[in-house]
């Protein structure tokens, strides 16, 4: 019997990934199946990893051939697959099929005698995660059977081959072939046979995971051959509609062709050379000729006018207007009354009213709340709104539309910079946007809730824009929850409710009213108070998820009080987690059970730590939640010493917190942790806690600093839990809900604000150290132009601005230097540049805010500049400023320019290197052998200084031992602990969070402590780039805070590490390295290479396991004995010019006022 499926799978040099495709396709569910393998000419081990595939399972079969490409290699797997077989798919060869995917497609084919079926694709990215593809996400939306594409348009996205299972019959009769020689070659046959179909099925389930891969030639779009290539697929689809008369297909092709396949290459011109856009204007306009000029009018307006400047070749306008857009998209001048037209600040020459033609979508009104509170009983409102890019005008009025009813809100409005911070644009200020508003809630009550018992109004506002007065919806910025229910009498609520991010207020009618709730001998007795004169006769519990009910007869409560009375048994409750909905029933009718905020929440414990939860739901109705138990504030002050206290119950299993607990709070973005005491409290309603914190004075191996800016979600924790999903997330009891958000600034410093989000999950946010004149995208460049005025201004100050790690550190080289230059001149102005307020500095010297007034003005004025990264792309030298570079480490990993070809290579970026380094003075360099690297990746021909790294020179001190004696003490290390640092580097490959790179400790911590933790300390380190939080024990230690790296390695007896340039700095020690290289071949061959054969010339064992680097430092004189010739000559290379004294040697070049 033939096989039911063929899986086509060619491969050329995916060793690294090819086990893992073909596991999957040899777990699938339907195993009816033929997987015929083509090894299009691999020179890796692919074929081998094939062929024991092919010994073990007769399913899979092995064809080689000389390279010839993926088109090519596809088509041989057809000719090769059994020609009787039913259905045919393909899978690229570094990519996943999930479990059960080509069963639930073939089921699909066979209920519906489609031709074929398609389904949803997700993108696997390097660190295992998997995440909706952006490109499948609408097509994908929901499942639909037997349709087509032209009655389902969402489908021109669907244009590879990979995510679909066809029928052979139908590849067979239209003798379908993939093009050969080229990329792309999917579009050119999917894209056909959706039309050429009966019909199509859509799976909305993921059906293939597609593997993000660094460096693959089609996700390097800014080459020749990439835009040729994609333009002929899209010109073979654009013929093959118009071959058939499909006038209206090709139309809209077309369209999508513009505004996707071909703006993936126009985004990617800034990214390529002149050969680039020279072929990418010869094959877009090729194209673009065909087209039918009423599609290209038909464009969004920011296309409109790319593919007008394409038409007439005017190149560098288009890069001009791309560089613009990548910090003021969708921001231009609005030109005319009548007829509004774009003009755009760097488009030099005109261009055809039809290609800027302006509609209300290009000029919509932005109306945003910042404040939305409960005060009084009145909704104090407050916020901006304006029509983007039409000049800053004040919100002309305001309303609550229900349908056509309307009620004028009346807004008193006012001057604020906030609008321009937060609108993300250069252009305009909006300064004139502000506004406040106050919403009485009976003044809704007073009109009813209509017929259903129901009516919602929306909050509008009106600004006059564009030569007319426009409307748009108020939105509630940054996502928190809405604000509370409030009752306006005893049958009406008003529900604040966000329809996305829109609020709007819904009035109720209230029918039932929880009355009380108590505990009985065996559950809970539930008070319910009747206001519509109905006759219940059972409580119905509905849980909302799998719509299971539960009837529970009702009893009378107080004679004369129209109450009832339902006595819930605790085995009403499945012990999983649900929601379960209250309502009274009666005959047919069905009444909502409201729960108003002094009634209170509570809870009632269940078996195994679990519990039962009664309070109100967003909406303000009954339920019962079936979870376990949570801790829940119910009391909070912030005092104005600045410390807010949280009291509440804690919930959960006895004895879970026998150890302790302690709060903790976890960033939304980068997942740091900070941990605050807490306390367990003996209470009427059972065990409770009290925990206090001030975000503004958080203890830290630095001292204290405020909490970084951001989201902080606040959890409990037992202590020693080194488990995130361990933690119990704090929640707000119901009678709060009122009062959030809670707001904290004090004289000056950042803002902070304790809010809801999810309903009850209580968050810290964090605000920004600038001023608000001095945030967002229009202060910074209000900023550069002042700055760019004082550049020129009279004799420069006194005073040196340092830089480290762009504001992060008080630490390396700029530290030394520093401290050098402050024992021999007091008269100097020391100014260290400060991120966010994470860096404590010392007396003497003045901390300046990174991006501040200040930081401009010191850029334009000091004397002297001593930074160990790159100063801003706008930073031009002033006459008589004198600046210093000391980079930040020996580069064994390829830096600047010599990143050109790999994955991680920026175009923009390595063009600026040469004109970056003319600004500077005099380039430190650590060592012979960094010299000649440093000058060609910076393109940097000016002085260079070899004089070793300053950083270092406390490896040398004279007073070292003190020192080291110091930092121990400091951290809590006994004299008789060995010390080991693990300091891996970053992953550029690893998706960033919040700004920062993912944590991927490779090393396992906890086998570490208990092999090591008897005689050891374990320091961990993480990149500054890098976010995570390390789990913590009396062994393991996380100083990745810890102010400089420099103490560390002074006090470390040995260093492990991957690739970071600390193990140059740490040679100098002597001390015995390990190297952790689990992902050598990646990091060198694909990811980011190195400046010489580090295989070869490593000072210490590259081991790949983490337990083989636990096994090496259990012996570490053995590995110290294996490497001493290896670690001399490799100090011999690294080390040759650090001998104490750097730091003097450069500051005697800074005061001499000349270039080395």
């Amino acid at each position: 019997m033939p096989p039911r499926l063929t899986v086509v799978v060619p491969l050329y040099n995916v060793e690294q990934y090819l086990g893992a495709c073909l596991d999957s396709l040899a777990g699938q569910t339907m195993s009816d199946l033929e997987v015929v393998m083509v090894d299009d000419g691999s020179t890796d081990g692919s074929g081998s990893v094939a062929r024991e595939f092919a010994a073990r399972d007769p399913r899979f079969r092995l064809v080689s051939q000389e390279n010839a490409g993926l088109g090519a290699a596809r088509n041989a797997g057809v000719l090769e697959a059994h020609r009787d077989g039913e259905f045919l798919t393909f899978v690229d060869s570094d990519d996943i099929v999930p479990p059960g995917a080509y069963e639930r497609m073939l089921a699909e084919l066979s209920r519906s005698g489609s031709d074929f079926v398609t389904g949803n694709v997700l993108r696997l990215r390097a660190n295992g995660a998997l995440e909706q593809s952006p490109m499948f996400r609408k097509p994908m939306e929901k499942a639909r059977s037997a349709t087509h594409i032209t009655r389902d348009w969402l489908l021109l996205g669907d244009r590879i081959a990979c995510n679909k299972v066809f029928r052979r019959p139908f590849w067979d009769r239209h003798a379908f072939a993939f093009p050969t020689g080229v990329l792309y070659e999917d579009i050119a046959v999917v894209l056909p046979a959706h039309f050429l179909a009966t019909s199509v099925d859509v799976v909305e389930e993921p059906v293939y995971h597609w593997r993000d891969r660094a460096g693959s030639i089609t996700t390097r779009r800014a080459v020749p051959q990439g835009i040729r290539d994609r333009v002929t697929a899209v010109s073979t689809v654009s013929t093959f509609l118009a071959a058939r008369g499909m006038a209206e297909a090709k139309r809209r092709y077309d369209g999508h062709a513009l505004s996707g396949d071909l703006w993936l290459f126009i985004d990617a011109l800034p990214e390529g050379d002149a050969a680039f856009h020279e072929a990418f204007l010869e094959h877009a306009n090729a194209f673009a000729a065909t087209v039918d000029p009423a599609v290209v009018d038909a464009l969004p307006l920011h296309l409109r006018v790319k593919w007008q400047l394409i038409r007439e070749r005017r190149m560098p306008e288009l890069l001009a207007l791309l560089a613009y857009e990548k910090h003021d998209r969708d921001t231009f001048h609005v030109r005319g009354l009548l007829r509004p037209r774009a003009h755009h600040p760097v488009v030099g020459g005109p261009l055809p009213p039809r290609a800027t033609a302006l509609s209300g979508a290009d000029l919509p009104v932005h109306a945003h709340l910042t404040q939305a509170l409960w005060r009084d009983g009145l909704l104090h409102l407050k916020g901006y709104a304006y029509v983007r890019n039409a000049p800053g005008r004040s919100a002309g009025t305001g309303w609550l539309r229900s349908g056509r009813r309307v009620l004028p809100l009346r807004l008193r409005t006012f001057r604020t910079d906030e609008a321009a911070a937060r609108s993300g644009r250069t252009l305009h200020r909006y300064e004139r946007s502000g506004f406040e508003a106050v919403v009485d809630p009976r003044t809704l009550a007073a009109k009813g809730a209509g017929k259903s018992g129901r009516k919602t109004w929306k909050l509008e506002s009106v600004v006059l824009g564009g030569g007319r007065p426009r409307r748009g919806p108020m939105r509630l910025l940054g996502n928190p929850a809405a604000p509370a229910v409030v009752y306006a009498g005893e049958r009406t609520r008003v529900v604040p409710v966000l329809s996305g991010n829109k609020l709007e207020l819904r009035t109720d009618r209230i029918d039932a009213v929880l009355v009380a709730h108590t505990a009985t001998a065996d559950g809970v007795r539930i008070e319910v108070r009747v206001l519509d004169g109905s006759g219940p006769t059972a409580l119905r519990l509905q849980e909302w998820r799998t719509k299971e009910t539960r009837e529970i007869p009702l009893g009378t409560g107080e004679p004369g009080a129209a109450t009832v009375v339902a006595e819930v048994p605790l085995t009403a409750f499945r012990g999983s987690d649900g929601v379960w909905g209250v309502q009274l029933v009666g005959g047919r009718r069905r009444i909502t059970v409201a729960a108003r905020p002094e009634t209170g929440s509570a809870r009632y414990p269940l078996a195994g730590g679990r519990e039962v939860y009664v309070a109100a739901n967003p909406s303000g109705d009954l339920v019962l939640t079936d979870r376990t138990g949570q801790p829940v504030v119910e009391r909070l002050s912030w005092a104005d010493t600045g410390e807010l206290v949280l009291e509440g119950g804690l919930g959960g299993l006895p004895g879970t917190y026998d150890r302790g607990i302690e709060l903790v709070l976890r960033h939304s973005g980068h997942q740091e942790e900070t941990a605050f005491a807490a306390e367990t409290v003996a209470g009427d309603a059972g065990e409770g806690f009290r925990a206090g914190l001030d975000p503004a004075a958080v203890d830290g191996l630095g001292g204290p600093l405020p909490l970084s800016e951001g989201r902080w979600y606040l959890f409990l924790r037992a202590l020693g839990e080194t488990d995130p999903d361990a933690y119990l997330p704090l929640r707000a009891a119901t009678p709060l809900h009122a009062g959030l958000p809670l707001h904290r600034e004090q004289d000056g410093h950042r803002p902070f604000t304790l809010e809801r989000r999810f309903h009850d999950r209580l968050v810290l946010e964090s605000g920004s150290a600038l001023p608000v004149v001095d945030r967002g995208a229009y202060g910074q460049s209000r900023l550069r132009e002042r700055y760019a005025g004082l550049r020129g201004l009279g004799e420069l100050r006194p005073a040196v601005l340092y830089s480290s790690f762009d504001g992060r550190q008080f630490s390396d080289s700029p530290r030394a230097i520093q401290e050098e230059l402050a024992r021999r001149d007091s008269t100097l102005e020391h100014l260290w540049v400060v991120r966010d307020e994470q860096v404590r500095v010392p007396a003497g010297v003045r901390a300046v805010a990174l991006h501040s007034a200040e930081w401009h003005e010191a850029l334009a004025r000091s004397r002297w500049i001593v930074s160990n990264t790159q100063l801003p792309e706008w930073f031009e030298r002033a006459d008589g400023q004198f600046v210093v570079q000391t980079w930040h480490g020996t580069p064994l990993k390829r830096v600047g320019r010599d990143l050109a070809g790999t994955p991680t290579a920026d175009a923009a970026y390595m063009a600026s290197m040469p004109r970056r380094a003319a600004q500077w003075s005099v380039l430190v360099s650590p060592n012979t052998f960094s010299t000649p690297v440093l000058r060609r990746a910076f393109g940097h021909t000016g002085a260079v200084i070899e004089c070793g790294y300053p950083r270092n020179d406390l490896l040398y001190a004279p007073d070292r031992e003190k020192v080291a004696d110091s930092v121990r003490e400091r951290l809590g290390i006994p004299q008789d602990k060995r010390v080991i640092l693990y300091a891996p580097t970053w992953r550029e490959d690893l998706p960033k969070q919040g700004g920062r790179y993912g944590l991927d400790l490779q090393l396992d911590l906890a086998h570490a402590e208990k092999e090591l933790g008897e005689d050891s300390v374990l320091l961990v380190r993480r990149h500054y780039l890098v976010g995570g939080s390390i789990p913590q024990s009396a062994c393991v230690r996380d100083v990745s805070r810890h102010p400089d790296v420099a103490e560390l390695l002074l006090i470390s007896d040995a260093l492990v590490t991957d690739y970071s340039s600390l193990m140059f700095d740490f040679a100098g020690t002597g001390r015995p390295m390990l190297f952790h290289t689990y992902d050598l071949e990646h990091y060198r061959d694909t990811l980011r290479g190195f400046c010489f054969d580090f295989a070869a010339q490593a000072p210490g064992p590259l081991i790949p396991t983490s337990a083989g680097v636990v096994e090496a430092l259990r012996d570490l004189a053995a590995v110290t004995e294996t490497h001493r010739d290896a670690y001399a000559r490799f100090r011999e290379s690294f080390c040759d010019l650090d001998d104490g004294t750097a730091a003097v040697r450069v500051v005697d070049l800074m005061l001499k006022g000349e270039q080395a």
